[in-house]
């Protein structure tokens, strides 16, 4: 016992005696003053003194040193689980007396993933011992600190007051914040990265874990390489004077305010060429494609489709006829005749359908695509609809009709007036389910194109200025843009779902003297021209390689593609909503609403409806097909109720299916007179149940 006491003692004088400071032993309390657990014997004090010996000789006593030299991590860690086998019966409270904090210390640098990233950073850490930057560096914290009396191995508050543990602190944190500048230099964040990370981690550790309170303030590393990233950045990127005139690299331009060279973001500025998605990076952007149906091309800007095995057709209206063309032009095909006067069309792609208006015999139908099984939808108030756009994704139709917009159900059940007194002559419609928007254009003297919510909340104006005759409009779901035709201007455009970032396509009258109507398909725009009487496309980007398809023999109406890409498939929110009657979709397409039917009220579920029919100017149709119809359309020859209510006890017919026979019988009226303000039957039943306007 004597021996191990003896060899302790020494151990403490030499400690001190390095350090500079007075030997103080504390007095040994009585075994009957302490608990059993607590009482610390000298033996046990003798032998951890002993078997700390070798670990000591890892402590480097200069005041300035945090902790031992990295590159020796592994002899350290062998020193350390020496130590701990040695001292593996001594009781722990007789080892807060052997460097507690340096153990604490090696414990944490031993640990993984510490240890490994360490020896991985060997080289890097071998530099910190050559490298002239860094020893000059560290000699400068020596001399700095030269006055200090205390560091990491030196630093106890035992037998110190507390003005004496709050300069011990400051003077500790001093060291860690100049340790931590060394290391953040800005060639050592450049050669060793890595290194420079676990060195921030170990002080951040002294700080937190070894010092009194706090983490001296150091900066977050995250913090501090992105910072280092960007002033090394701007030494490449180019210079700007103290005058603001900067020579910038491409992808950079000057700043007047900062007096830099700054990144220009392609993807907002829409100067850069990607099909579909844009990703601005530093100096440059890259593109990317909507998953699962389409993949970067190699030219790394275009998009391609990954099904290459299904053909895209093209439907378009040819007045008595709708047709369809292969997209390269190279193959007809007649899909339905003996219509009269068809102008708009749009497709279904999940039920193979196309739906278009016939206003010579005022019928809004749809058919199969191969042109079988005509089905009408709706047999009234067809006269002055000018666009129809499908809703794919809650199964809806949307109609511009005159001055409003209506919604209707694919099967045409149940319809509403959604927006009223909207347009003055409205000329095109289209749809952008994904959005939960709807687009259109009216062409009066105060010509635009609007955005509106696909529920009925909201309509607004997004172009007003330079636009006369936009009679064409199409959607870009993927890339989400709006592009339109004024054939007045001569021009194809684009812009922004909100009509920002307007960009002209081309404008040429040679190209697009007259535009009717507008599809896109992956990288082109194609167009019907009234003067070319044909089918043209080019680039939807730069209007480049503009190709004349195919001519035909009448005028060419609306255009639409059918491709299973142009509707992809989406959740629809309104499968969950059970609603009796029409289901809408709310802006982002996220969520729905339930609606009813003109004429119907929404009950306070939220879901069903009640009739408020106006007797006086109404029909209630009964059966599974509840609506109300105006008795302007009784006994007009066409069966709007499924129980026939609107066609019973009638007079014989006179007239054309889509006219309307005036009461008296003695005159037939286009569909378009009907409600004019002007009386044209004797019997003014052609004025009789119009509702105000």
């Amino acid at each position: 016992m004597d021996i191990f006491i003896i060899q302790f003692i020494f151990y403490l004088i030499f400690i001190n005696k390095v350090s500079g400071n007075t030997i103080i032993i504390p007095e040994t309390p009585s075994e009957s003053s302490l608990p059993t657990s607590l009482y610390c014997n000298l033996i046990d004090e003798g032998i951890a003194g002993k078997c700390a010996g070798a670990l000591v000789d890892y402590v480097d006593f200069k005041k300035e040193t945090l902790h031992p030299l990295l590159s020796n991590i592994n002899n350290i860690c062998e020193e350390l689980s020496t130590f701990k086998k040695c001292t593996k019966h001594v009781n722990h409270h007789c080892l807060d007396s052997i460097i507690p904090k340096q153990i604490r210390l090696f414990e944490y640098l031993c640990q993984f993933p510490v240890k490994d990233s360490i020896i991985r950073e060997k080289e890097c850490f071998l530099k910190v011992q050559k490298e002239e930057y860094m020893t000059n560096c560290f000699n400068n914290i020596s001399n700095i600190h030269s006055s200090t009396s205390n560091n990491l191995f030196h630093y106890d508050t035992s037998y110190t007051n507390s003005t004496s543990i709050i300069d011990e602190e400051r003077d500790l944190c001093k060291i860690i914040k100049n340790t931590s500048d060394c290391y953040l230099q800005s060639q050592f964040l450049k050669d060793c990265p890595k290194a420079a990370n676990v060195e921030h981690d170990i002080l951040l550790f002294i700080a937190e874990k070894l010092n009194i309170k706090g983490n001296c303030d150091l900066p977050l590393f995250h913090n501090v390489i992105r910072k280092f990233e960007e002033e090394e950045m701007e030494k490449t990127i180019g210079t700007c004077n103290e005058n603001g005139n900067c020579t910038c690299v491409e992808g950079y331009r000057g700043n007047n305010e900062t007096k830099k060279c700054v990144d220009i973001d392609e993807c907002a500025e829409e100067s850069h060429l990607c099909s579909q998605i844009c990703i601005n990076t530093k100096g440059s952007y890259k593109c990317d494609c909507y998953e699962k149906i389409f993949k970067l091309s190699e030219n790394g800007k275009s998009c391609d489709m990954i099904d290459q095995e299904t053909p895209a057709w093209l439907y378009f209206a040819h007045g008595q006829s709708i047709w369809n063309i292969s997209d390269d032009g190279k193959h007809f095909q007649l899909q339905r005749a003996g219509l009269q006067k068809t102008a708009m069309i749009d497709v279904d792609i999940k039920d193979n359908k196309i739906f278009y208006v016939d206003i010579g015999t005022n019928v809004i139908e749809k058919i199969n695509i191969d042109g079988a099984f005509p089905e009408p939808i709706q047999t009234y108030e067809v006269d002055g609809v000018e666009g129809i756009a499908v809703d794919w994704v809650a199964r809806n139709l949307y109609t511009a009709r005159r001055s409003d917009i209506f919604v209707q159900t694919l099967d045409g059940r149940f319809r509403k007036s959604l927006y009223k007194n909207v347009f003055k002559m409205p000329r095109a419609l289209a749809c952008h389910s994904l959005k939960g928007k709807l687009f259109g254009t009216d062409w009066s003297s105060n010509a635009f194109i609007a955005s509106a919510n696909m529920d009925g909340s909201d309509f607004k104006k997004i172009v007003t200025d330079g636009i006369v005759w936009p009679n064409a409009l199409t959607i870009d779901i993927y890339a989400n843009k709006i592009y339109w035709a004024d054939a007045f201007l001569d021009t194809i455009q684009m812009a922004n779902l909100d009509g920002s970032m307007r960009k002209t396509i081309i404008s040429d009258p040679a190209s697009v003297p007259h535009v009717f109507g507008m599809t896109i398909s992956n990288d082109y725009i194609y167009w019907t021209d009234w003067t070319y009487r044909g089918i043209l496309r080019a680039n939807k980007n730069n209007g480049n390689n503009v190709t004349v398809l195919a001519q035909t023999a009448l005028l060419p109406y609306s255009i639409k593609l059918f491709h299973k890409y142009i509707q992809p498939e989406v959740p629809n929110p309104c499968e969950e909503m059970k609603c009796s009657q029409l289901c809408l979709l709310k802006e982002n397409a996220k969520s729905a609403v339930c609606s009813c039917s003109d004429g119907f009220t929404l009950n306070e579920d939220g879901k069903t409806c009640t009739s408020n029919c106006n007797d006086q100017t109404e029909i209630i149709c009964g059966g599974s097909d509840p609506r109300c119809i105006s008795k302007r359309y009784l006994c007009d020859g066409k069966m709007h109720c499924q129980d026939s209510r609107d066609e019973q006890n009638c007079d014989p017919r006179i007239c054309l299916p889509g006219q309307f026979q005036c009461h008296d019988n003695k005159k037939c009226l286009p569909a378009k007179d009907l409600c004019d303000g002007v009386s044209q039957c004797l019997d003014n039943s052609d004025e009789m149940y119009c509702s105000s306007k």
